[in-house]
């Protein structure tokens, strides 16, 4: 009988034993698939604010397309109405005004686009799962960096302003017979105008003013261009102080006026450096021609 006692004992412990380890297994399985629907609905959750993040982009993508176009609409009546010199001072103003507010606008829009995306960024950052391992995306293009490459393309947009600018003032003092737009050109014959040294004071400031906002924004610009628009105010600064001014005079004999002629003929760098820049800048708002050249960054020994 105590045999018999002792074997219904260990066969009831050993059911009892069965029984917790199932209890556990399943209590295992049930906690762990809890788990992975909260993992899942979070990762959802992360996806759904990346696709809004991506919705923001884009619309910021097609407003930045249409005030462009309207920019260039802008700019093409300004081109037609000159080309017609049928432009009084006033209508000139007013359109330089319509252009200035057309940029304000951009420049508005592209910052309250960029809030936006930064917040819907840092809302999908908060939301995704713990675990998750971010994805390197290569640097470069403006669908992984839009606040870069839109504030790459601004700072290229300035810098060509400013260097036509400083083409103008200078195709306006050698050349005045040429509009804006028109390709720069040494003329044969030099004015009276031209050689006098006072005159030469609004090439100077457009010039100061070209340096002072690049040195201010350089850091922006890759490494070839910011060398390129470097070389170009260099070799703008060493023409005008070193070539020009120094032989300006109204009694200029013909050696001088050869001196400055050759001087004008380095200052074609300008041009050249705004076709790089324009270049530039069509590639950074991918607007590029995929079957025409990239110009090279000039050099002050190209002619």
């Amino acid at each position: 009988m105590e045999a018999l006692a002792i074997i219904l004992a260990l066969i009831l412990i050993a059911l009892i034993g069965g029984a917790a380890f199932v209890f556990r297994e399943a209590g295992q399985q049930l906690v762990s698939g809890d788990h992975r629907r909260r993992i899942d609905a979070r990762e959802a959750e992360a996806r759904e604010r990346a696709d809004a993040l991506r919705e923001i982009h884009d619309d910021y993508r097609r407003q930045l397309g249409a005030l462009q176009e309207r920019r260039l609409e802008l700019e093409a009546a300004f081109a037609d109405i000159r080309a017609n010199d049928q432009m009084t001072r006033r209508d000139h103003d007013q359109l330089i005004e319509r252009l200035r507010r057309t940029e304000q606008q951009l420049e508005a829009r592209a910052e309250s686009l960029r809030e936006r995306e930064e917040a819907a960024a840092e809302s999908a950052r908060a939301a995704e799962p713990q675990s998750a391992t971010p994805v390197a995306l290569p640097a470069g293009t403006i669908e992984e960096a839009p606040e870069l490459m839109v504030r790459r393309a601004e700072i290229t947009a300035e810098l060509y302003d400013r260097l036509a600018r400083v083409e103008f003032s200078i195709v306006s003092l050698t050349n005045p017979i040429l509009l804006p737009g028109e390709s720069f050109r040494v003329p044969t014959d030099l004015t009276p105008e031209l050689l006098r040294w006072e005159n030469w004071r609004e090439v100077g400031e457009t010039a100061f003013q070209l340096g002072e906002y690049f040195n201010q924004h350089r850091i922006h610009l890759d490494q070839t261009t910011a060398r390129a628009v470097e070389a170009c105010i260099a070799t703008i600064r060493t023409t005008l102080t070193q070539d020009i001014y120094p032989v300006l005079s109204e009694t200029a004999d013909a050696d001088q006026q050869r001196r400055i002629r050759e001087s004008l003929e380095t200052l074609g760098i300008i041009p050249r450096l705004r076709r790089y820049m324009e270049a530039q800048y069509r590639s950074l708002v991918g607007i590029a021609d995929p079957d025409e050249d990239t110009p090279t960054p000039p050099s002050p020994d190209d002619r």
